[in-house]
Formats: C-alpha cells, sequence, structure tokens
C-alpha cells in the first residue's frame, strides 16, 4: 500500500482509461504472464529440448563407461525385437547409445562402446569388453516390447537382488527418474526398478556376467506404435540420451565413497593381523576446508572377511576402520570387503582385496613310495614334502622351498606348494649308500634320508607324460604294463613303478581325450628306464575343457510315447544322452548328466539344476513316435541366440546328411529350459518310427557338435591373424 500512496501526482496525470489499464496489467507484472492462479500442462507434453552440460557433471570425469547398445547384428530374423511397423529395437539401442556418449564426452567422460554398428556381439563379449577396458560401471540400452500395444514407460533392471550390487541400485535410481523426466512417458512403472529375476530365474546373462556394477534400461516400449515412430527420430533420441546422461551426472554429483586397505601389507607373517581401512565419502574431500566433516552413515561402514561381516570399529575422527582377528586365520588368501554410504546413500563401488596369511614353516613332512634306490644314475623318484606351522597347519602355497641332494639330481623345484605339499623328483647317483636330501623353507631346515643299493640289486620304471600338441604334463595318464594298472601320472605327469622285473614288457599309457600309446619295452636286469611318454588328443583336444549337460526329456511317470519295440520314448532319450555322453567323455570334454535314472523331474527343478551348473551347452533329447518312413530332427533354439543357431544348424546339418532324413530350425520361446536356463542351450526333437541310438541318432549329434567346434576354432584362428 506505501507503493500507491508515494504516486499521486503521477497517478493524476494519466487518464482514466490509462489508470484502468494500469491496474488491469498490475497482476501481470507481479504475478507473470498467467496472473497468479497455477496452470499446470499435461505431464506428457515434452518441454522445448534444452542441452546443456550443467556444472556438477565435471564429476563424472573420473570414470570410464561403458555404455552396450543391446541386441545388434541380427536383422536377417524377419520378427526379431521389431516394432509394428518392423522398426529394429538394435538400431534404437545403438543411436541412443552413441548420442549419450556424445554428451559423456562433452562432460570429460570416458566411454567405451561394446559396439558401434549393427554387429552381432555375444553376452560374454560385451561383459569382456567392459573388464578389458577397466571401465567403472556399466550401461546396458534397451527398449521393451509388450503385447499390449499402448504400453510406455519405462523400467530399470538391476541383477537379482538390490544387496547383489548396491552400487548399481544406486545407479538405477538416478537413471530412472533421469529418464522419466526426460521423456515424460503416459505410463509410470509401479516399482520403477525391477529385478532381473523376474524375467529369467538366473536373471539376464549380461547382468550375470558383467564383473563391475551394471544395469539394464528399458527405457520405453517400441511395441507402442507412436513410441516406434518417436525412437526413430535422432532428435527423441537426443532427449533421451540426456535424460540417462542426467541421471548419471546427478549420480557423480552426490559423491561415490572409496575404502582402501592400509594394514596388513599383502602377506601377514601373523595368523591375526589388525585390518584396517581407509575411508572417504566421496563429498568432504572437495572442500578446501581442513575442518569438513566426514559425511557418512556411520553404521553402514561395515567389513566382511570371507563373505562373513565381521565386528569392525569406525575411526571417524581419522576416517579409519579396524578389525583385529580374536582367532588365528588359516594360512592361505583372505577376502576382505569394506562397504559404507555416504550422507547422499550412495555406495562405495566394489572392491575386495586380498591378504595372505603366511605363518612360517616350522616343520616338514617327507613320503616317499620307496626308500631304496638302485644307484644307476638313471632311477628317479618321486617324494612329497608336506610343510607345517607351528599350529601343525599346512603352510601358505607361496611358500618358498628348497632341496639339495648330496649326490645324484633334484628335478622339478617346486614354484607353488599345494594344501602345504611339494612334489619333487630325485634322481639316484652312482654311488652306493644313505644318500641325505636337505629342504630348506622360511628359517626352517629337515633332512631324509634314502638307501642307494648296488645297480641291478632293484629296479624302476619312471617318467613324464605330456600331451603331444602342447607338451603340457598330463595328469591323471594310467600306466599299464602287460595290460595291468600299475600307476597313474601325478600332478606333474609324472610316474613311478618300483621294483620291476627284467625282461620284455607291452607298455602303454592312456588317459580320456587321447589316443592310447604303447610300445614294447626291454628291461635290462642292471638299468632302470627313465621315459619321456607323448600322448595325442583325440581330435586334436578339440573338445578338451569343453562343458557340457546333457538332459533326457520326460523320466519316471513321464514315460512319454510307447514305440513299437515296447520302449518308452523317456528311456530311450536317457539311453541317447547317456550314450551321447560317454562319446563326448571319450573325446575329452567334460559331461554333466540332469538325470540318470528313470525318475520324474519337474521342469523347474530341471531348470534349477542347470541354472546352479557352470557354464556349459545344454542340449535336451526328447524322442516323439512318427508314423513316417522318414525321420525328422528339429532343433528348438531361443530367437537371436546366435552360438546355439551355430550348434542347432551344425547337427541339423549332420542329421540332414542321412539317408531319408529331414532338418528343421525353430526360433522359440514355446521350451521352458531353452528360454529360462542360463545357457546356450538347444532342444534336439528326433521324430522317427524308432529310435536309433547307435547307428544313426549318436553319431549325427557327435559329428555335429564336432563341427560347430571346429568352425569356433577356424574364426578363433582367424581373429587371432587379425590381431597380430
Amino acid at each position: 500500500m506505501r507503493m500507491f500512496s508515494a504516486m499521486p501526482s503521477a497517478i493524476s496525470s494519466f487518464s482514466f482509461h490509462a489508470i484502468r489499464l494500469f491496474l488491469t496489467l498490475l497482476p501481470t507484472i507481479f504475478f507473470g504472464c498467467t496472473g497468479n492462479k497455477l496452470r499446470l500442462k499435461a505431464w506428457t507434453d515434452l518441454p522445448p529440448a534444452r542441452y546443456t552440460i550443467p556444472p556438477y557433471a565435471h564429476h563424472l570425469s573420473q570414470f570410464k563407461i561403458a555404455l552396450d547398445p543391446g541386441h545388434g547384428g541380427l536383422s536377417h530374423l524377419p520378427n526379431y525385437k521389431r516394432g509394428p511397423t518392423g522398426k529394429e529395437e538394435a538400431v534404437m539401442n545403438l543411436n541412443v547409445a552413441l548420442q549419450l556418449k556424445e554428451f559423456l564426452q562433452l562432460a570429460g567422460v570416458r566411454a567405451i562402446m561394446t559396439r558401434e554398428e549393427d554387429r552381432f556381439v555375444s553376452l560374454a563379449e560385451r561383459a569382456e569388453i567392459a573388464a578389458r577396458e577397466h571401465c567403472d560401471f556399466m550401461i546396458s540400452l534397451h527398449h521393451n516390447a509388450s503385447d499390449r500395444a499402448e504400453a510406455n514407460h519405462t523400467s530399470v533392471f538391476y541383477h537379482l537382488h538390490p544387496d547383489y550390487s548396491p552400487a548399481s541400485m544406486d545407479l538405477a535410481r538416478a537413471v530412472y527418474f533421469g529418464i522419466v523426466e526426460a521423456l515424460r512417458l503416459p505410463e509410470i512403472s509401479p516399482e520403477g526398478l525391477l529385478s532381473d529375476k523376474l524375467i529369467y530365474p538366473a536373471g539376464f546373462g549380461l547382468l550375470r556376467v558383467a564383473r563391475m556394477p551394471a544395469i539394464l534400461l528399458e527405457s520405453s516400449f517400441f511395441s507402442n506404435p507412436q513410441e516406434e515412430k518417436r525412437l526413430m527420430e535422432s532428435a527423441y533420441n537426443r532427449r533421451e540420451a540426456y535424460g540417462i546422461f542426467l541421471g548419471l551426472a546427478r549420480w557423480a554429483a552426490g559423491g561415490v565413497p572409496s575404502v582402501k586397505l592400509i594394514q596388513p601389507a599383502t602377506i601377514s607373517r601373523t595368523k591375526m593381523p589388525e585390518i584396517v581401512y581407509s575411508l572417504a565419502d566421496g563429498v568432504s574431500e572437495r572442500s578446501n576446508r581442513s575442518n569438513s566433516a566426514f559425511a557418512i552413515f556411520s553404521e553402514t561402514a561395515t567389513m566382511k572377511l570371507d563373505g562373513e561381516r565381521v565386528s569392525a570399529r569406525l575411526e571417524s575422527a581419522k576416517n579409519r576402520l579396524l578389525f583385529q582377528p580374536t582367532t588365528p586365520l588359516k594360512n592361505g588368501a583372505h577376502l576382505v570387503q569394506v562397504d559404507l554410504q555416504n550422507l547422499f546413500k550412495h555406495h562405495n563401488l566394489p572392491r575386495v582385496d586380498t591378504i595372505i596369511i603366511a605363518a612360517p614353516t616350522d616343520s616338514m613332512h617327507f613320503h616317499a613310495p620307496t626308500l631304496r634306490l638302485p644307484a644307476d644314475g638313471v632311477a628317479t623318484i618321486p617324494i612329497q614334502i608336506s610343510l607345517f606351522d607351528e599350529d601343525g597347519e599346512a603352510v601358505w602355497e607361496g611358500t618358498k622351498v628348497k632341496v639339495t641332494a648330496e649326490q645324484g639330481l633334484i628335478g622339478n623345484m617346486p614354484r607353488r606348494l599345494r594344501n602345504g605339499r611339494a612334489a619333487i623328483y630325485y634322481q639316484s647317483g652312482i654311488e652306493s649308500g644313505l644318500v641325505r636330501l636337505i629342504a630348506e623353507a622360511d628359517a626352517h631346515r629337515d633332512t631324509f634320508a634314502l638307501e642307494l643299493v648296488p645297480a641291478g640289486e632293484v629296479r624302476t620304471l619312471s617318467g613324464i607324460v605330456q600331451d603331444d600338441s602342447t607338451q603340457a604334463a598330463l595328469i591323471g595318464v594310467e600306466i599299464l604294463l602287460a595290460d595291468s594298472l600299475l600307476a597313474t601320472a601325478d600332478e606333474n605327469g609324472f610316474f613311478f613303478v618300483p621294483g620291476i622285473a627284467p625282461g620284455e614288457r607291452r607298455f602303454a599309457a592312456r588317459a580320456k581325450g587321447y589316443h592310447q600309446t604303447t610300445q614294447s619295452l626291454t628291461i635290462a636286469r642292471d638299468q632302470s628306464l627313465l621315459l619321456h611318454t607323448r600322448v595325442s588328443p583325440i581330435l586334436g583336444g578339440l573338445l578338451h575343457q569343453q562343458n557340457f549337460i546333457l538332459d533326457a526329456a520326460g523320466g519316471g511317470t513321464e514315460s512319454g510315447e510307447i514305440f513299437k519295440s515296447g520302449s518308452a520314448a523317456a528311456r530311450a532319450n536317457l539311453a541317447l544322452a547317456r550314450t551321447l555322453s560317454d562319446t563326448l567323455q571319450w573325446a575329452g570334454a567334460n559331461v554333466v548328466m540332469i538325470r540318470e535314472t528313470d525318475t520324474t523331474l519337474a521342469t523347474t527343478a530341471r531348470i534349477e539344476k542347470v541354472n546352479e551348473l557352470p557354464q556349459g551347452l545344454y542340449i535336451k533329447f526328447v524322442y516323439r513316435k512318427w508314423e513316417q518312413d522318414s525321420t525328422l530332427v528339429q532343433c528348438t533354439i531361443y530367437p537371436g541366440n546366435q552360438t546355439a543357431e551355430s550348434i542347432a544348424t551344425a547337427i541339423n546339418a549332420s542329421f540332414a546328411s542321412r539317408p531319408n532324413t529331414g532338418a528343421i530350425l525353430l526360433r522359440s520361446t514355446d521350451v521352458p529350459e531353452v528360454t529360462l536356463t542360463n545357457k546356450t542351450a538347444v532342444e534336439v526333437l528326433i521324430k522317427c518310427r524308432a529310435p536309433e541310438i547307435a547307428a544313426r541318432d549318436v553319431p549325427a549329434l557327435f559329428e555335429g557338435i564336432v563341427q560347430f567346434l571346429q568352425e569356433e576354432r577356424k574364426k578363433a584362428g582367424q581373429e587371432d591373424l587379425a590381431a597380430q
């Protein structure tokens, strides 16, 4: 009111209409163009695009980020991940990722792309790219689909459960709201953040194999006709990318705590070392003030030792977390993990440190298969040395051992122990009598005595077995003389046969995955034998270290169809799996059978069992009766799984080369074991009048698998040449 009382002369100079106009415009002057009534726009009305790099975004520059545009390289599949008019999700994902990379680079971030063109990259390769580049975290960019055409909202997926990776949850929250604000979609997900277990029992393949914090974005639905159209527009891709960028920038602005192991040193000679970590909240360190408060929630500062939470003590004044074990730790490696949250409730990026307990050697124990050797300068014997600390516990595997002999030779000085044990090999001298072996480890010294008897009094057969192609020593090779098993090669490929009689002997070395090697030996009366044996790998070692999971459908109460021979399909499935298992193991592969007896096994139980196993190729076998004179094989894979498609194609080609046999490939999500297992999976359905396990089916399956592995080896060789 005082404002108007000071202006009477000025107002009097206006005409009546001028005063009226002034009073009309007064609310606009003081309350804005819309008056004093708040007027809201529709949530879905996108504001004008104005892009800038906010000042707080520079906090992102300390991180290296892996950007993973989902899918790619599968445009030959007509209905794979496409919108209503056929637009590809893979293209949308890549376009957004490239726009996001540009924003990140402007903020000083180094962004690593898992692909920058429309090409296929396996999930394992995507994770490997991020790990190889030492990225701090990974963002996988996707868009969603639904049978409900109007569906359109944002979801961000994390792996399994929130405690699996708390830092991933921090990223997920920030990025989720960044996308929601940027796109303003008509629907809001009730949860927003979702566990990948909702989709697959073992979670998403990428999040499962990622070795760093990782999240998967489903920013919007390309199955929505309007959204599909917008997702093909560069301007809309940039809007989405900016939302993700702002989410990441806000996350970084909130600070990321960090921890550092101060003590003990990498190797501790005491079994109860004090463990000390320095802590940083990621926020107060930015200030130049010497009195900046340590900004963490004290109860969140925790320590785990070998996966178990321990009672660590927080020293806030020194920004330290300490733990003193009350009982001795075992010799060997121990894993320590420290976690905390700062005032923004941001977690530190995961860090696991290794401390090694290496109590000094206090005693030794020696073991030899015999204490008498011929003094012929050839006889060689393995000797096991076990080392213990003062508590009688096996010492750390990295403990160094030195062994010398008064006469003769010591071979294969061990580089590392196994469970406190080392294998050394003593080659006899030529002088009869007692010979001492002296072993030293840490400050401890001990001796072991052998008796060398005149040459010819006893004889030995010993030697080493190696892979003919790699020259690697082979463990577990069986040594036979005259078809009698006499020895097995140890961890260094060494074998020893004492007290062998003179004469002619047929020698053989055999192992799974290798052709048996045989030769005729002449054992002299006064001379031991020391052999160097090489064995050739079957198929060049193609199946060595390959893992297969074989699943015979049916079983128990689920007997399946009955063939004219009276055999039930479930029993035939099991017989097929067993025979193929034997064949694969003969060639050196590792095989796990999901069921080995005629028992009922529910689909969910099969999937759980498969998902608990290490990685490998999963093959499900199904026989089905068919009243045709021909045989039809159908291999079913999950759409878009390129590795599974390559395997299925090779198996189909192998079957199709048989007389009167056809083969088809089906890409489908209708087989639960194929869709929901976390392995490369193929269902092999064989429609026939009668199973021909030995004559047709196992040979065709084995040949198909071999063909696939040969192609993979060939491609790997070409990639190695290209990298040179």
